[in-house]
């Protein structure tokens, strides 16, 4: 796909306006990664790192990819106050043209605000990024939400079968889907909220 430059500049916008998100890892990169012997591991659209600098505490050489130069920038900032340069590196790229090489054993992809068509190409890419016998794990915003939250609607919204249908996931996966309630915290109100989860792990050929 060709790089849209609305889309980088919006993003590129949001970030520079100031930090976004909390910076904390997602949960459920915690909780599957901490089952998970440490190697190497990918973040596609990493915005300002939380996932990647949590894996680079926790033993795997971890690398953001995000097209927000300002995002990137406080990942890297944050990694170096953390002690962990050495092992989380942030790399600027459209993940719309992305080709993923080499392959990593753990490779992730939260929340990817991004049309159908795109969302599919970069699974696509995911999926052929992950190691033999790696996980791949995708999180986004479940239809099912109250519909009052503020926030990403229509084509960021979608259930995990989609997930799988859209990443054309083949044999010998072993996959995982669930909705996966969260609380959030935004502007001091604290909301519930619901996740679509793909965990899958690759045949070990």
């Amino acid at each position: 796909m060709q790089p849209d430059p609305e889309r980088r500049a919006f993003w590129h916008e949001r970030y520079a306006a100031g930090a976004a998100w909390s910076g904390h890892v997602n949960p459920v990169v915690e909780e599957t990664a901490s089952r998970l012997v440490p190697g190497t591991a990918v973040d596609l659209g990493c915005g300002e790192g939380g996932d990647v600098l949590w894996l680079a505490e926790h033993g795997w050489r971890a690398t953001g990819l995000d097209a927000a130069a300002p995002a990137l920038a406080r990942g890297r900032d944050e990694a170096l106050r953390r002690g962990v340069a050495d092992r989380a590196e942030f790399v600027e790229t459209d993940l719309g043209t992305w080709d993923p090489e080499p392959v990593w054993d753990l490779v992730t992809c939260h929340y990817l605000h991004e049309a159908a068509d795109l969302r599919s190409a970069v699974l696509a890419a995911a999926v052929g990024a992950v190691a033999p016998g790696g996980t791949l794990i995708v999180v986004g915003h479940h239809p099912d939400e109250p519909a009052h939250l503020a926030g990403p609607r229509g084509h960021t919204r979608f259930l995990a079968e989609d997930l799988v249908e859209a990443a054309g996931l083949g044999d010998g996966w072993q996959v995982t889907t669930r909705a996966r309630p969260r609380t959030s915290v935004r502007d001091g109100v604290t909301v519930e909220r619901v996740d679509t989860v793909l965990v899958a792990t690759a045949p070990a050929r």
